[in-house]
């Protein structure tokens, strides 16, 4: 029977008895396509001829998964040699199915499918406002009870831009005209965004998650200028978003998040820590001994491979080292100008 565990939490695992397998699927792929099923059909013949007839209760529980039709972009699945300790590990995209066979968890191979990350979209307009959810890259629209879609529900009579003004003496009712002057509708929208942010800000369901901004950069700029303890991402779609569909969202959102995460990644490596960065091995284990690691950061899994396979071997356990300690760990992808493993 298969346990589905977390990375960090399978990092803390004892070492798996040797041979141990690493297998990264495509679930999404496996339902529908023939030739992914019949790859994955092929690489499970490999795998046993490998390890031997004894890795049985592994194989079929991988043909159990692709039948299933499970929820699911994707999944690693990770086993001993005798299939006796499987662990499912859900993923949140798998580009292509691949395995490998090594004395340890291939962490490396794992990572370098890493979970995406789930984001709280916020469509903002200067007079209404929208809830979306970014999950498994794909998005939806978030109905959450008596959030405020529009400044006029937010403010109601308080509204001040447009509204009509008047006095009563005696009975008599005096008129002064509109205030739609610009700065009356400058407050308004002030005071809006801070209701939808006390409104977020107090819901127990939404408090924690993080926020991705959508809309003109004056309506992002003032949301950012006035937040108080909302969770913001450090990334934006700095553009209108109001008459998008929910799949023209994902594709502006997931772009977004992959920009971000190069430069992001990137400039860790070049500027923000650039005067703390520690490049050498034997330093980066002593201070992984000694627990004095924030963040671990290691290049792609074929830089590595082509450099050195006793690379390999050490560069995947220092990760599996930093993810037992709970220590940020980031897979530079695409970067050949980085080390290949640096911390700070």
């Amino acid at each position: 029977m298969a346990t589905i565990i977390s990375v960090s939490d399978l990092a803390k695992l004892p070492d798996l008895q040797a041979p141990v397998i690493t297998l990264n699927l495509n679930l999404r792929k496996l339902s529908f396509d023939q030739s992914e099923q019949l790859r994955v059909k092929n690489m499970l013949k490999k795998i046993q001829k490998e390890i031997g007839a004894g890795i049985e209760p592994f194989t079929s529980d991988v043909n159990d998964l692709t039948r299933e039709q499970l929820p699911y972009e994707g999944m690693t699945v990770i086993a001993d040699h005798l299939g006796k300790n499987v662990y499912h590990l859900i993923r949140t995209s798998v580009g292509e199915a691949d395995y490998r066979i090594e004395n340890a968890i291939d962490f490396l191979l794992l990572l370098s499918e890493a979970p995406n990350m789930d984001y709280t979209l916020i469509e903002l307009n200067r007079d209404n406002s929208k809830l979306y959810k970014l999950a498994n890259k794909r998005v939806t629209a978030l109905e959450v009870k008596d959030y405020p879609t529009t400044v006029k529900e937010a403010l109601g009579d308080e509204l001040r831009g447009g509204e009509l003004n008047f006095s009563a003496r005696g009975g008599n009712a005096q008129y002064h005209g509109h205030n739609e002057t610009t700065q009356e509708k400058k407050i308004d929208q002030e005071r809006y965004y801070r209701v939808l942010m006390d409104f977020l800000k107090n819901n127990q369901e939404l408090s924690e998650h993080q926020f991705v901004l959508m809309g003109l950069s004056q309506n992002i700029n003032l949301f950012k200028k006035i937040n108080n303890g909302l969770h913001l991402a450090n990334f934006e779609v700095d553009q209108s978003v109001q008459n998008d569909t929910p799949t023209e969202i994902a594709t502006l959102v997931n772009t977004a998040i992959e920009t971000s995460n190069r430069q992001n990644t990137a400039e860790a490596i070049t500027k923000t820590f650039k005067d703390q960065l520690f490049t050498d091995f034997k330093n980066i284990e002593n201070l992984l001994n000694s627990k004095d690691i924030r963040h671990l950061f290691v290049a792609s899994r074929n830089e590595i491979k082509a450099a050195d396979p006793k690379i390999y071997t050490e560069i995947n356990q220092m990760i599996k080292q930093a993810l037992a300690q709970d220590t940020s760990v980031t897979v530079v992808n695409d970067d050949p100008s980085v080390p290949l493993v640096s911390a700070v």
